[in-house]
Parts: C-alpha cells; structure tokens; sequence
C-alpha cells in the first residue's frame, strides 16, 4: 500500500512546479510478481544535459534502469516543469509523485 508521502498525481495542482529529483510510480505496470503492491515502476525527474527546455523521467526499477518514460517541457525560464505538464504526459491512472 502507498506511503503517506506519496500522493496521487491527480491530487497534485496543476501549477505545481515539479523539479529534477521528483520521484513518480506508476502502480500496474504487468510485471511479473506475486505481490501486487510490488508492480509498479519508479522513475525519477531529471535533468537532460545540453537541453535547457525539457526534463526527463528516468525509470528506477531494477531491469529497466535508465530507460526514459517520457521527456516534459520546462517552464521557461525557469528549471521546473509543471503539475499539468507531467499530468498531460504520464496520465493520472495508478500515478503518484514523492517530493524530495
């Protein structure tokens, strides 16, 4: 079951700013385990380097560290993106974001 910490992507506000070190798990992903609570990947929001207009989500879990969700675009000038942005891209279903 989730921890208090995580919150559900759909609860998070639109104009919230999501920074690199963000942690997102998207629960339901088919993984082949017997612990449902355990099928999930986790990805971390990160910085791609030489680009100044995006952000990256970078998976976590063991067997699929390092591939790349999805790429979400900056909030110029500034170095976050925003809630709606993330929302658009991964979709709310079975999503929730850690904050560090």
């Amino acid at each position: 079951m989730q921890r208090a910490d995580w919150i559900p992507l759909r609860n998070i506000s639109d104009n919230e700013k999501i920074w690199a070190g963000t942690k997102v798990k998207i629960y339901n992903v088919g993984l082949n385990v017997s612990n449902k609570n355990h099928d999930y990947y986790e990805d971390l929001v990160s910085f791609i380097f030489d680009n100044d207009e995006h952000l990256q989500l970078t998976n976590l879990t063991q067997g699929k560290a390092g591939n790349i969700l999805c790429v979400v675009k900056k909030h110029t000038p500034s170095h976050y993106s925003l809630g709606k942005t993330l929302k658009a891209m991964i979709g709310l279903e079975n999503t929730f974001v850690f904050f560090e």
